[in-house]
């Protein structure tokens, strides 16, 4: 049974932990040292000679044979640690150099015995997949000595605060680790009288990575995006070389980007090397010429990961081996300036000949459409200016993006433009052009991105190092803002999102609303929020506010108002007594065997009344009826 302590307080002064104090320096160099029997000790090396510029000398760490009896960890072989350590988290120990010692720790002794540290902990990664418990256990000791201890301290890689194991038999020790955590192991080596040695490991917990039978792992699996996306499966290529670009996100809602080290791409199961590039990584596709006919399956897949999530992504293409000089497809090429008012300028369709590159395709456009230009003279091909008689002629940049570009803080160069030309610090010193393809922007010169069937090739003029056309991976280090509120592409301003700080406010009260005033950090744009009065539920405070006094013919009223909310409300006051003024008004005469009746209404009130006049009756029939007589 193992037992674990937190460092900070209540331990011995030889156990206590600064938490703001920095881990021993990683190893410097692999000595491998395995022996047969783990019982004997490693044989003696000498000292190296040492100066007061020179790293420490390294002391071997005996690791046992790959078949270890712990057997639940990957890693190479363990490498040795520092003479001493200047370390003063080390237990017992402060900073010391040759022939001096740091707090209680005595300098090294030549004469006495090597001594090492005999672990099957070695430094990798576990996976999940091979270790579902997330248990490790490993075992470490001293050898050369009689007298030799070792503490084992533990961190995560996201904090400074180190626990340390225990042990009941001094040998064997464990911990349960959590998945997604990478945990840094230091093993000191303690001899009274003698400087203290230590080591360190890092050990990942690694969780179950996607495949094709899992193509998602975790509550938040990242978001995988290429420029193969709009590519269909099965899709013929005839480019022996393609560029892909690769951007993931997380859907935590954070929206970070996973960077490179954590995306792995292989090609027919062969893992492809990044070629350039941290949070838009590019690799490159070499599609080989099939053994027998032209035609040959590829299949790519990409696993990307953070914290415990994982998303795989793959898409099958079939190559057709292409002759020098054979079409492979068409392409078009767009001439961009909307971010100057301009808009598009040209766009032109060609055909693509085997490997002809986005410099290539721009320079057919530029000598079929009249335009000279300059580009960079180095290994890239970059366009600095393109120049053509009033291509400029109606240049005006859109007042939201001159707003961006001003509280973005970029340097302004209004007075540098040309009706004929676009190039590099006009209206700004951070423009330019730059390329796209398809939806993404690559990281490499035109001149080394091959082109493919059905790709389109933006030329893009950008006054905020991309910023303004989307480009966010250039943009970076430049300004304030990593992004714009929308792009500036296609003839048209397409919105992303605007980033609102409060300007401005009054507080409501009672009886009046408030309002909160929002304006665009980046673009000056505002909008008003308004905030209710504050009075929630409450007993009113009645005040009379208005009366109109009752008449013997008319209701009166008298109107409250609330002190606190101003809410209204209305009390009748009935009609006043009197003695009713009765004027006939209507009046129906009756019959021999209906009834009739007179209308009376007052004067004063406007009530009324009826007053019954009963039917005639009497012998003969009705009145003129001639009667027989007897």
């Amino acid at each position: 049974q193992l037992m674990a302590e937190t460092l900070g307080g209540g331990e011995t002064p030889e156990e206590e932990q600064e938490e703001n104090n920095e881990e021993p320096p990683p190893d410097q160099q692999d000595q491998p040292d395995e022996q047969e029997d783990e019982e004997e000790p490693p044989e003696e090396q000498p000292e190296p000679e040492q100066t007061s510029n020179q790293e420490p000398a390294q002391d071997p760490i005996v690791t046992p044979p790959a078949n270890n009896p712990s057997g639940n960890q990957s890693g190479g072989n363990a490498t040795g640690g520092e003479g001493t350590t200047d370390d003063p988290n080390a237990p017992g120990g402060g900073t010391g150099g040759e022939g001096e010692s740091g707090g209680n720790t005595p300098a090294e002794n030549p004469d006495a015995p090597e001594t090492v540290i005999v672990t099957n902990l070695n430094s990798g990664i576990i996976s999940q997949a091979d270790n579902p418990t997330g248990r490790l256990d490993f075992y470490a000791y001293g050898e050369g000595a009689d007298d030799l201890s070792v503490e084992v301290y533990v961190r995560k890689d996201t904090e400074r605060r180190q626990t340390r194991l225990t042990t009941l038999n001094g040998k064997d020790y464990g911990l349960t680790m959590e998945l997604g955590q990478t945990y840094v192991f230091t093993l000191y080596l303690k001899q009274p009288g003698q400087a203290t040695k230590y080591v360190t490991r890092t050990v990942t917990y690694q969780a179950k990575r996607a495949d094709a039978d899992n193509p998602t792992v975790g509550d938040y699996p990242p978001r995988i995006i290429t420029n193969m996306d709009e590519i269909p499966e099965g899709s013929e290529i005839q480019g022996e070389n393609y560029t892909l670009i690769v951007s993931v996100k997380t859907t935590d809602g954070t929206n970070r980007t996973v960077r490179a080290d954590r995306v792995k791409v292989t090609l027919n199961g062969v893992e492809v090397p990044k070629d350039t590039g941290d949070e838009s990584p590019e690799y490159n596709l070499f599609f080989a010429k099939p053994n027998v006919g032209d035609y040959k399956e590829y299949k790519i897949e990409i696993v990307a990961w953070y914290d415990n999530n994982s998303t795989y992504w793959s898409k099958t293409l079939v190559y057709h081996a292409a002759a020098e000089g054979d079409v492979v497809g068409n392409a078009r090429v767009v001439l961009d300036a909307t971010t100057v008012g301009v808009g598009i300028i040209d766009i032109a369709d060609y055909e693509i000949i085997k490997g002809e590159t986005a410099a290539d395709l721009f320079k057919k456009f530029a000598d079929d459409y009249g335009y000279s230009y300059d580009s960079d003279p180095g290994e890239n091909f970059y366009i600095r200016s393109i120049y053509r008689a009033y291509m400029c002629d109606n240049a005006e940049v859109p007042e939201m993006l001159w707003n961006c570009i001003v509280n973005d803080g970029i340097l302004l160069n209004p007075d540098n433009w040309d009706y004929d030309s676009l190039g590099a610090q006009q209206y700004t010193m951070d423009s330019g052009w730059v390329y796209q393809v398809n939806n993404t922007y690559p990281g490499r010169g035109m001149n080394k991105f091959e082109m493919h069937d059905g790709d389109t090739l933006y030329l893009r003029f950008t006054l905020a190092r991309g910023k303004d056309v989307g480009s966010y991976d250039v943009s970076t280090g430049h300004g304030r803002f990593s992004s714009y509120c929308g792009t500036w592409i296609n003839g048209n301003f397409n919105l992303i999102s605007h980033s609102y700080k409060e300007t401005d406010r009054l507080e409501p009260t009672a009886m009046e609303p408030g309002y909160v005033e929002y304006t665009c950090e980046r673009c000056g744009d505002t909008y008003t929020e308004t905030l209710a009065p504050t009075v929630g539920e409450h007993e009113h405070v009645w005040t009379e506010t208005a009366r109109v006094e009752p008449t013997e013919t008319e209701e009166g009223y008298v109107e409250y108002t609330c002190d606190k909310c101003g809410e209204t409300k209305r009390e009748t006051l009935p009609v006043l007594p009197h003695e009713h003024e009765w004027t006939e008004t209507a009046r129906v005469e009756p019959t021999q065997t209906e009834d009739g009746y007179i209308e009376y209404t007052c004067d004063k009130c406007g009530e009324t009344k009826r007053e019954t006049l009963p039917a005639t009756g009497g012998e003969g029939g009705e009145p003129g009826d001639g009667g027989s007589g007897g």
